[in-house]
C-alpha cells in the first residue's frame, strides 16, 4: 500500500510539473493535472489540498532533485566563507556551474524532467508568486550569501550594496541565457552556442571573474 501511495503521489507531482511548465500556473487546472496523471481528481486534494499546494510541492521537488548540489556538501544558511581569493574563485566557479546546469538546458540532455524544470523555473523568475517566496528564500539565500562572500573576498573595495548587485548580475547572465535562448539564436545566429554546456558556462565564469578581478574604481 505504501508503494502504491508513493507511486500515485509521484504521478500527480510529475503531471503537475508537466502541466505547469506547459501552461503556467493560471493556465493549469486541477482537472488537467488529474487527467494527465490518469488519476481521480479527488486524490489531488487528498495529497496536496489544492493547486497552490501542488505548485509549492513541485518546486520543493525541483529543489530536492534538480536544483541542489549533487554529491556536494549542502550550503550552510550563512553561506560558504572562502579562505582567500583563490578559494573564492574556486567556490564561485563551482557555484556558477551548478546554477548554469540547472537553469540553461543542454540540448544533449534528453531528460524530460530537466527540460520541464528549467522551463518552469524560468517562468517563475520573472515574478515569483507570493506563496513561493519563503521556499525560494530558504533554498536560494545560502547560494546568494556564498556568492556575495566570494565577491567581497575578490573585491573588498565594494560596498555591501555593490557586492549584492554584482551577485545579482552574475545570476542574471545565467538566467538570461536560459530565458532568451530563442531570441539569442535569432539575433546572434544559430552558431552562438559553444560546443558544450561546460564551455558555455566557462565563458560566463571568465566574464564574471574578469569583470571582478580587473575592476578598479575611477
Amino acid at each position: 500500500m505504501e508503494n502504491a501511495t508513493h507511486d500515485t503521489r509521484t504521478a500527480l507531482l510529475l503531471s503537475a510539473l508537466a502541466c505547469f511548465a506547459e501552461h503556467g500556473f493560471d493556465g493549469t487546472s486541477t482537472r488537467m493535472i488529474a487527467d494527465h496523471a490518469q488519476r481521480p481528481l479527488s486524490l489531488l486534494a487528498h495529497y496536496f489540498r489544492n493547486k497552490e499546494g501542488m505548485y509549492l510541492e513541485v518546486f520543493q521537488y525541483l529543489f530536492e532533485t534538480k536544483l541542489m548540489r549533487k554529491g556536494k556538501p549542502p550550503i550552510p544558511d550563512e553561506g560558504f566563507q572562502p579562505r582567500d581569493k583563490q578559494d573564492a574563485i574556486r567556490i564561485l566557479r563551482e557555484l556558477i556551474h551548478d546554477l548554469f546546469a540547472d537553469i540553461v538546458r543542454d540540448p544533449r540532455n534528453q531528460d524530460p524532467l530537466h527540460e520541464l524544470g528549467s522551463r518552469l523555473w524560468i517562468q517563475e523568475v520573472r515574478a515569483p508568486r507570493e506563496s513561493l517566496r519563503p521556499l525560494l528564500t530558504q533554498h536560494l539565500t545560502p547560494v546568494a550569501a556564498t556568492m556575495k562572500s566570494c565577491i567581497q573576498t575578490l573585491r573588498p573595495d565594494l560596498s555591501e550594496c555593490e557586492a549584492r548587485f554584482a551577485g545579482a548580475s552574475i545570476m542574471g547572465m545565467m538566467t538570461g541565457h536560459g530565458f532568451m535562448s530563442g531570441l539569442n539564436r535569432v539575433v546572434w545566429g544559430e552558431s552562438l552556442n559553444p560546443a558544450s554546456q561546460f564551455e558555455a558556462c566557462e565563458r560566463l565564469v571568465d566574464l564574471a571573474l574578469n569583470g571582478l578581478l580587473s575592476g578598479t574604481r575611477p
